[in-house]
């Protein structure tokens, strides 16, 4: 036996916790992109590159890379959220299968969390190389914009060492490592969020299979049978009444058969 809507209604609450999950993440994300920003904003302003008419490009193009980089680190926390909400459905839905088989069987079901490995080094090496990747393009499109703006070398100079020495430092290690926390603690409330979806979902199935939950009917099969046990008394009814018809007209015909032969004799 299968009840019916309750893989869908895993499915549906699963993405709804994964979706919010993920605008928390991004808020995450940015906020920490924005101290990057004010990292990169002092760097210029240090140097005497200061956001007038004649830097806007240098400025503008920090903002394109910024928005880059929040977008590789969004794609990278997306696909992983995803992995992990899409395994996690298959999971409870083999549950449910698994906890109605045992409720037929009359056997004992065993629920068991599946859990979710998090590899921090994993993550923290790639949010290090996106970081890098993003100060690496950023030194390169100044320096650029920089020389065609005719600054000098020892300005140019004094920006490439800023950034390396800010890329190499600890405060860059403790940016990684704040990006990679605030992840690590969203997939873990992630993980437990649909956890709680699959065993109230779990705790339904039971419900509608005994039909005990609140009171109502839960088991469609059941609903079923009513509605076709409704159907049968009303075709029982339909069918005494053309009985009950039928032997009026009966009773009509002879009636009427004596009146005749009455009517024969008179003559």
């Amino acid at each position: 036996m299968y009840l019916y809507n309750l893989d869908t209604k895993v499915t549906n609450k699963s993405y709804e916790i994964l979706n919010s999950h993920m605008e928390e993440q991004r808020q995450l994300d940015s906020q920490r992109v924005s101290e990057i920003r004010s990292k990169c904003r002092d760097i210029l302003s240090k140097n005497g590159i200061f956001e007038d008419r004649k830097n806007s490009i240098v400025y503008q193009t920090m903002e394109k890379e910024l928005g880059s980089l929040e977008h590789s680190i969004d794609y990278f926390n997306e696909y992983h959220f995803e992995e992990i909400t899409k395994n996690k459905i298959d999971s409870s839905i083999e549950k449910i299968t698994s906890k109605l088989e045992c409720l037929e069987q009359k056997s004992k079901f065993a629920y068991e969390d599946d859990g979710y490995i998090y590899n921090n080094a994993f993550s923290e090496s790639n949010i290090k190389n996106m970081i890098y990747t993003y100060f690496e393009n950023y030194k390169a499109n100044t320096v650029e914009l920089l020389l065609k703006a005719g600054y000098s070398q020892n300005t140019i100079d004094g920006i490439e060492e800023d950034i390396l020495q800010y890329v190499t430092s600890k405060s860059s290690d403790v940016l990684t490592e704040k990006l990679s926390q605030d992840r690590l603690k969203s997939i873990e409330s992630l993980n437990g969020a649909l956890n709680n979806i699959t065993i109230q979902v779990l705790n339904e199935a039971e419900a509608r299979y005994r039909c005990e939950q609140n009171g109502e009917c839960y088991d469609e099969l059941k609903e079923k049978r009513e509605i076709i046990r409704i159907k049968a008394q009303k075709l029982e009814e339909i069918r005494m009444q053309i009985a009950s018809i039928d032997m009026k007209s009966n009773k009509l015909n002879q009636v009427g058969m004596q009146t005749s032969g009455e009517r024969i004799i008179l003559q």
